[in-house]
């Protein structure tokens, strides 16, 4: 099949996992037999350091508001309609626009990946820090653009031909929306390349067990962009309350939005003995911390939400602290323990407990690689179910 992806960007140097897991897509499209084309829609945030094994093309949709970017995605479908047998989209960016393009009947069938939120819904935030004041207008502005995508845009998003989504959650959340996907859908988690990541880092699953410490300090990590809603607040507040805080070393990498308020937060809360702020590091970098953390903690993020950082810590069997219940739940299962939801009380607690358990953290470790052995997860085999359901569209 001629597949043709159109993503926003690809940024290999400084975007989050969602580039990460389109690129393994698409290679493994191509692996499969494909032949694949990518085409960028806001190409000037391109960031491509070496030569990529498909062929990129890009565009660019300069407008900044909704109806200007869905115009553009369907002038870009009907562009390339005669070259391609199957289009795949960033779902929460082109729905409308391919929903459009089908529904007055554009002759190629459309996939729409699922893997982040719609702007339009309530955006998550970081509760812990101070919050800009939003006005009448632009408060009156998102709920008139709430009800015009859910009662106009999601009949139209319902003319794609398949839905792909990354977790149960999130398919859950779209459909409560009014996205309808029925047997038109289907789950494939985050697709990224444990397999590459475990064999390059020369990991297996007694490593972790194999360095487990008896001896304090525990090294608990976490690294992510610092935007809303991340859990940085959550966490500096929980580990607060730890009571025995000379027994561990917490690492927070990354940068972002938030970051400044991240920095003021461990000074008011007395913690400059014990956080480390490394800053954005290199992925190389990031995965030697890694190799080094005995927790990993991911202490808040939207409830339908999965988590790229999640994914590497169990890649290399780290134990995890999580919030209950939602999409980081789902995607751990029994590798992790789990904290009341934005309940620092109970986070502290779950800090103390797991690290003072050198028997649990080993058990947990371990159940990253069964978690991670599990069909849900396998995503060379959650690609090529995707790859089977686009096969069948394409037919009819």
């Amino acid at each position: 099949m001629r597949i043709f992806f159109i993503t926003s960007k690809l940024n290999f140097q400084t975007s989050g996992g969602s580039i990460e897991e389109i690129d393994f897509i698409i290679k493994t499209m191509a692996d499969l037999g494909n032949e694949v084309t990518v085409i960028t829609v806001f190409s000037y945030m391109n960031y491509i350091q070496a030569a990529l094994p498909y062929k990129v093309i890009e565009e660019n949709i300069t407008a900044k508001r909704l109806l200007g970017i869905q115009a553009g995605i369907f002038k870009i479908l009907k562009k390339y309609e005669g070259r391609a047998d199957v289009f795949h989209i960033d779902g929460h960016i082109a729905l409308y626009g391919a929903g459009w393009y089908r529904m007055i009947g554009g002759k190629v069938p459309v996939v729409g990946l699922f893997n982040q939120f719609l702007i339009c819904w309530p955006q998550w935030i970081s509760s812990l820090f101070k919050q800009p004041k939003q006005n009448l207008f632009n408060k009156i502005k998102l709920k008139v653009r709430w009800w015009l995508e859910k009662h106009i845009g999601m009949p139209l998003a319902g003319k794609i031909d398949l839905f792909a989504f990354v977790s149960p959650t999130m398919r859950k959340m779209y459909e409560d929306f009014g996205l309808h996907s029925g047997e038109r859908g289907l789950v494939i988690g985050d697709p990224i390349n444990i397999k590459k990541i475990i064999a390059e880092n020369k990991i297996n699953v007694d490593s972790y067990r194999l360095r487990n410490k008896k001896a304090e300090p525990v090294t608990l990590f976490f690294s992510s962009r610092m935007s809303p809603g991340k859990g940085f607040d959550i966490l500096l507040a929980g580990f607060a309350k730890v009571r025995n805080k000379k027994n561990f070393r917490l690492i927070l990498g990354g940068a972002g939005p938030e970051e400044s308020q991240v920095k003021q937060m461990v000074i008011d809360l007395g913690l400059q003995e014990y956080v480390t702020l490394p800053g954005w590091v290199t992925k190389e970098h990031l995965f030697r911390y890694y190799q080094e953390a005995d927790i990993f903690i991911q202490a808040d993020w939207w409830p339908a939400g999965t988590s790229i950082s999640l994914l590497y810590a169990m890649a290399f069997g780290v134990p995890s602290i999580l919030p209950g219940g939602g999409g980081l739940q789902w995607q751990a299962k029994n590798s992790a323990l789990y904290f009341k939801y934005r309940d620092t009380d109970d986070l502290a607690r779950k800090i103390e407990q797991l690290g003072s358990d050198y028997e649990l953290r080993a058990e947990l470790s371990r159940q990253c690689y069964v978690r991670l052995s599990e069909d849900d997860l396998n995503y060379r085999k959650k690609i090529e179910e995707l790859c089977e359901r686009i096969k069948k569209i394409v037919k009819t």
